[in-house]
């Protein structure tokens, strides 16, 4: 049996591989869409992808609390649980499917609402309702042909299988799409495209699954207790509210634009977005590969070693995302600029607060996972409501003053007063006994994260004098550059640190024997 260690190298590996060719295919395909199709079908690609996360709220959070009660029967090898869970969730997830369908059909007649330029789209040849039914079904597919399945593949820790298959999917359905593009010019076919393929991957990710642990599909005796449903409930009602702060905070954006701008708006915001979830997807899968191992040991394991891989994490995490976020907000109008050409560069400071946003999802998300797997749902479960709040008031207020900038900032108010002030308190009450108190979580990730704006604004001023030129080659040296310094920079300040100290003895244990020889004397 592999290590949680093992199982997260694994994770890792194939997931930032797949993530870094998932990229490659998707600036490939966008350069094509936008070639072809154009600034007003982005800003519909991003609206309508928006509007189907705000349905998928139906979902409740039944993923990530079914998730958490599997790993102690996953632990303890009980298998008629594990059995019980999965059918549960299959049928929750075909009456979700059955919910956004309805509710989209539902939705229709609110297109002309949030669309600042609906009456231009007829008269542009752009069927709006036809569209929305496309990307419509494209979602609910995710709720079907077996998509539930994978879940025992993540509560086993090997998320890598699923990436493999992800992989293969990926390439043939953006080469498809790019061959659509460039054949027919038509979105109504682009959009089919998308939908056959998420099917696909749905099901070939239930085969892997079934493959993999045939245990886990088999017939039982084994019937949930009324408590254990109960308790399952309860804890979706709170995750329920954390997902309505989620969507809120990730898919209001394009909407307040659309409403308040217009569509070309959403376009040019939507190829920033993709250099950023693209950022943030790869992170997000390192992350994702300790997930599950940090689920096993908090299963069974004390709140000193918890507390200190947490430590380890967030370390990680500000030092990763930390320098990624600055890197992003003093090089994409660069590489916006040589991409697709300067119309669609977005002037600062768009691009600051979008490198700021990405440092703090890093916090957010750290913080998230240790909620997730020492099962912190229902505790403070206002706290999103106060999230989505602040966000919803704040984009709307700021967009009619700083315009696109102005929704930016109401995200990053939202998570700094909300997310990242809250959340901690929670998790050093309830995940780690008041082992350390959320004071000495604030006051380091303060001094980390005043040494990042240090060396942000010193290499500001050094890349401006140096890569002043637009170029591909000035882009690349100044994204290494950037890349190298900052976190450099970084380490050569905490050093001294456990959390630096745990990193370099980790690091050591994986090179070669010649070469940890080399580096010992």
């Amino acid at each position: 049996m592999k290590s949680r260690k093992r199982y997260s190298v694994l994770n890792a590996l194939w997931g930032f591989g797949g993530q870094l060719l998932n990229i490659i295919l998707k600036f490939a395909c966008r350069t094509v869409f936008i070639k072809t199709l154009g600034t007003t079908y982005l800003g519909i690609n991003g609206l309508f992808s928006d509007i189907l996360m705000m349905l998928s709220l139906a979902e409740l959070g039944f993923d990530t609390a079914i998730t958490y009660r599997l790993y102690k029967p996953v632990a303890e090898q009980d298998n008629g649980q594990v059995i019980a869970f999965v059918k549960l969730f299959k049928k929750i997830y075909s009456v979700v499917g059955v919910v956004i369908f309805v509710a989209g059909l539902v939705f229709i007649p609110l297109l002309k609402y949030i669309i600042a330029d609906y009456d231009k789209l007829g008269a542009l040849g752009i069927d709006a309702v036809l569209i929305f039914l496309l990307y419509l079904i494209q979602n609910i597919s995710s709720y079907f042909f077996g998509a539930y399945k994978a879940i025992v593949l993540r509560v086993h820790q090997e998320q890598y299988l699923l990436d493999i298959t992800a992989i293969g999917v990926n390439f043939i359905s953006c080469v498809t799409q790019i061959a659509i593009l460039l054949i027919t010019k038509d979105f109504i076919y682009y959009i089919w495209v998308l939908t056959i393929f998420v099917v696909l991957q749905n099901i070939v990710n239930g085969i892997v699954a079934k493959k993999t642990y045939p245990q886990y599909f088999k017939k039982t005796e084994f019937k949930l207790t009324k408590n254990d449903i109960k308790d399952l409930f309860k804890d979706c009602s709170a995750l329920f509210v954390y997902k309505i702060n989620n969507v809120v905070m990730k898919a209001t954006d394009n909407i307040v634009l659309s409403s308040m701008i217009g569509l070309s708006i959403v376009g040019l915001y939507s190829n920033y977005l993709l250099v950023y979830v693209a950022i943030v997807g790869i992170l997000q899968k390192l992350l994702n590969a300790v997930k599950d191992s940090l689920g096993n040991l908090f299963v069974s394991n004390n709140d000193e070693k918890k507390y200190f891989f947490f430590e380890v994490m967030n370390f990680v995490v500000i030092l990763l995302y930390g320098s990624i976020g600055l890197s992003f907000a003093l090089g994409i109008n660069d590489f916006i600029y040589l991409w697709i050409g300067e119309e669609y560069v977005i002037s600062q400071p768009f691009p600051v607060l979008i490198g700021i946003e990405l440092l703090l999802t890093g916090l957010k998300q750290n913080l998230a996972q240790i909620r997730h797997v020492s099962g912190i749902f229902r505790q403070m479960w206002y706290r999103p409501i106060i999230g989505s709040l602040i966000n919803i008031i704040l984009s709307v207020v700021f967009a009619k003053i700083y315009g696109i900038a102005g929704v930016i900032m109401g995200t990053i108010a939202a998570a700094i007063f909300a997310n990242l002030s809250i959340d901690p308190i929670l998790i050093h009450k309830y995940s780690f006994n008041n082992f350390k108190t959320a004071r000495y979580y604030y006051t380091k990730n303060v001094i980390f994260i005043a040494v990042l704006i240090v060396s942000g604004i010193l290499n500001y001023y050094l890349t401006e004098s140096i890569f002043c030129e637009h170029s591909w080659l000035n882009l690349i040296m100044k994204t290494c550059w950037l890349m190298i310094s900052i976190p450099m920079f970084f380490f050569i300040i905490f050093h001294s640190k456990k959390e630096s100290q745990y990193l370099i003895e980790q690091f050591y244990h994986i090179l070669p024997t010649k070469v940890k020889h080399i580096v010992k004397y």
